[in-house]
């Protein structure tokens, strides 16, 4: 008799279903009667064929409910359940690349990073979009948006049409902020710093930023810099809660006076995001951030909320 999770098992990202069950090392955790809005299955990093009977092949069990999800995580020969109402999420970050792609869920207090094939993203991706439907309880907070830029000039083909495509496809959208791709040795004054930085191309990457009044929605590259001769294909989109943003700063580069971070503070670790000091979206996006921003009470500061 053939075994069904050994036949289907594969770099992929499988949907729980009749023909593709939850695997038996998660089972005896499966004991709600709700039926999940969505239920995957996560592969181990290993060869297909040797994938045997018996074997524990799956590294998560993800079910996605109303009200909150379910992560089964596999500990060798037993599993760590984690349950989290929506609300609990601090941030999502979703990136790809080339083959490898990685969901990221940020909690107060940890943050479960969900590895994936590139060849499963969509299925991922409509995971990532059910979240994002329910983990914003807040009413919207779109202040006028007065002082942005009217164009973004020097983006990259591909960040190019990203923006358009925005533009046709969530019109709800508005563009915050953009960061173009930055030769360091322009930004450095004459001296031995411009010449090290010119010799070997390092380059700031470009980012967009934008909110609906619900969330950011930041698409980066998935690091600050790159060298002139490094092919780089990622692509990463971090979506933040606005209710979630208790606060933000601007820190000076110790090793680059032309670059800044943006720290964007949240109850868990904050999370940072790069631009040149001379950028002309730095002074609205600030006022955008002032608005929004919701700070924590000394007491939460103290006295985290416990997980649901």
């Amino acid at each position: 008799m053939r075994d069904l999770e050994v036949d289907h098992f594969g770099p992929w990202v499988i949907e729980i279903s009749a023909a593709d069950p939850p695997s038996p090392l998660f089972v005896p955790y499966l004991t709600r009667q709700e039926a999940p809005l969505l239920s995957l299955k996560i592969p181990r990093k290993i060869d297909t064929r040797s994938a045997r009977p018996g074997m524990n092949l799956y590294d998560f069990l993800i079910s996605l409910y109303d009200k909150d999800l379910v992560i089964l995580q596999r500990m060798g020969d037993t599993a760590a359940e984690h349950t989290f109402l929506y609300g609990d999420i601090q941030f999502l970050r979703y990136g790809e690349k080339l083959l490898k792609g990685m969901v990221q869920i940020g909690l107060r207090d940890q943050t479960f990073e969900l590895p994936f094939n590139t060849v499963s993203g969509n299925l991922m991706q409509r995971m990532v979009a059910l979240i994002r439907e329910r983990y914003c309880t807040a009413p919207h907070r779109l202040p006028a948006l007065e002082g942005f830029p009217g164009h973004v000039q020097g983006l990259s083909y591909y960040f190019r049409g990203l923006l358009l495509k925005t533009d046709l496809g969530e019109p709800q959208l508005c563009l915050l902020a953009a960061q173009v791709n930055t030769p360091i040795a322009s930004t450095e004054p004459h001296g031995l710093n411009s010449i090290l930085y010119r010799a070997v191309g390092k380059i700031l990457l470009e980012s967009l930023h934008w909110s609906d009044g619900r969330e950011l929605k930041i698409v980066t590259r998935g690091q600050d810099y790159k060298y002139k001769w490094q092919a780089h294909y990622a692509k990463e989109t971090t979506y933040i809660p606005l209710q979630k943003i208790t606060g933000y700063r601007w820190q000076s580069d110790t090793r680059h006076a032309a670059v800044t971070h943006l720290w964007i503070e949240l109850p868990a670790e904050p999370l940072s995001f790069i631009f040149t000091v001379d950028n002309s979206f730095i002074p609205p996006y600030t006022r955008f951030l002032d608005a929004v921003s919701t700070p924590l009470s000394r007491e939460e500061h103290l006295f985290p909320a416990p997980m649901a």
